[in-house]
This record gives C-alpha cells, structure tokens and sequence, in this order.
C-alpha cells in the first residue's frame, strides 16, 4: 500500500484494548463472528471515494461478500490484537477497476501512543490485473514513512483472483514474513519472503532494518473499498467507474506461533 493513502491507515484505527486472540478460524457462516471482528464505519478521506457502512457485509450460509458501491464500502476489523503467527485466507475479488480488496495487519499511535505504525499487507487490484500487492509498511509517529512492496503476477501458479477462490496469507515471525499462495493443485506455495535485518551491515533486497521490523500486537482486518478518482489515486487503486463490485471472503484464520 502506498503513502498516498496514508490517509486511510490514520483513519481507519478504531481505539480497542490491546487483548491478544487465541488461534481462530471463522467460515463466516450466515455472518461474521462478533466475537472476533468489529465492523467499520466512517470516512477516511481521498483517496478513498466511500465510507465504511457496516450494512456493505453480506452474509451468506457460507462465507460473507464485501460490497462496493459508489460512496460506500466494507471493512472489518479483529476485536483483539494478534501477535507473530500465520494469517491466512479464501477470496474472490472480481474484476471492477478502482477497487482494492485486503488482508492486511495494522497498528500505529491510534492504538498506543508512541508507537510506530506498523502493516503487513495482501492487497488485490483489479486495475493491476490477476496480480498480489504484497508489502510492509513503517512509520514512527510524525517520522518517516517507508515501505516494502512487490507486485507477484498469479498465474505461474495457475490461479486467478478475478475468477475464483484463491487462497492466501503469510506467516510473520521474529525475523521473516513469508507470504504463500495455494496453487491450482492446492499445494502451498512460497511467492515472496523478507527478512528481519542481521545486523552485517549488508541490506540486502529482502531485508528490512531491524528498527522497521514489526513487532506490536497489532489487529487483523480485510476490506474491499474504491477510489476517489483523485490524481493520488490514478495508480492505486486506480480510475473507479461508479459501478457496484464485491468481494468474497471463505474464511480467515489465524494460527498464533
């Protein structure tokens, strides 16, 4: 996720008590579980083109779809905070141009004050095509914003995002994050993995200073939001069209180490 939407990660933070979760699995049968997630509602500026409405969740008897319409859209956000561990999950985005769907982790001062913001990020673009927007994401409070992105292209693993469930998520620990992906024989597979820098003085491609590294509690979320249409917004998530789109989510999970 970029810094022009710097916006939507300051404002999208609701105040929850710092409360690690156990190891969960929610099928979103007819519904989220309330017990885990908060849904979101508010407006978090351009370059978001829509507010949070907690009637955007739709369930089903099987997993819940995160509508977009012009104005409005969808998120939900964990109850409690999780810690190192593996995040995973099944979704299907379509394909509406100028719509992002996510499962992302996030806190920042919003949560604690003094603390950095800290993301680790899946974000899927219809306007970038059968394509993963991985990245992490650092900033200490009123200091330096950075980030560490690659764009992983699905279908050498035979799978597309536009056109049916795909499952995904990473596993993030003391000193990697690796993100994986399920290919089209259902076989977990490795697509990007960065390191906790080792102190060598060599930074390497995957590598992330130890300072940047994230480390707090933070909350697990998913979206699915459109663009204002703004300059900011022409690459990401690019030109929205006004049309209605959706998002399907199977199921998260999350595994604590």
């Amino acid at each position: 996720m970029y810094k022009k939407i710097v916006v939507f990660i300051l404002l999208s933070a609701l105040l929850v008590p710092d409360v690690l979760a156990n190891s969960f699995k929610d099928n979103f049968t007819w519904g989220f579980d309330s017990s885990i997630w908060t849904p979101r509602s508010g407006d978090n500026g351009s370059p978001f083109g829509c507010t949070f409405e907690p009637g955007l969740i739709s369930p089903s008897s099987h997993g819940i779809t995160l509508v977009v319409d012009n104005n409005k859209c969808a998120e939900l956000q964990s109850t409690n905070t999780i810690t190192y561990g593996k995040v995973q999950g099944a979704l299907k985005t379509g394909n509406t141009p100028g719509t992002v769907s996510s499962i992302f982790t996030y806190t920042s001062w919003f949560d604690e004050p003094g603390r950095a913001w800290q993301e680790i990020d899946i974000e899927f673009l219809p306007s970038l095509g059968n394509v993963v927007h991985t990245n992490i994401i650092y900033q200490p409070n009123g200091g330096v914003y950075q980030s560490w992105e690659e764009d992983i292209d699905l279908a050498q693993f035979g799978v597309n995002i536009q056109n049916e469930l795909v499952e995904i998520g990473f596993e993030w620990s003391v000193n990697q994050i690796r993100w994986f992906i399920y290919n089209s024989q259902g076989i977990e597979q490795t697509i990007r993995v960065m390191y906790k820098d080792n102190g060598d003085g060599n930074l390497t491609n995957n590598e992330i200073p130890a300072y940047a590294w994230p480390v707090d509690n933070t909350k697990l979320m998913i979206n699915h939001w459109h663009g204002d249409n703004s300059e900011q917004a022409y690459y990401f998530p690019g030109q929205y069209y006004q049309s209605s789109a959706w998002a399907y989510y199977d199921f998260i999970q999350y595994t604590a180490n």
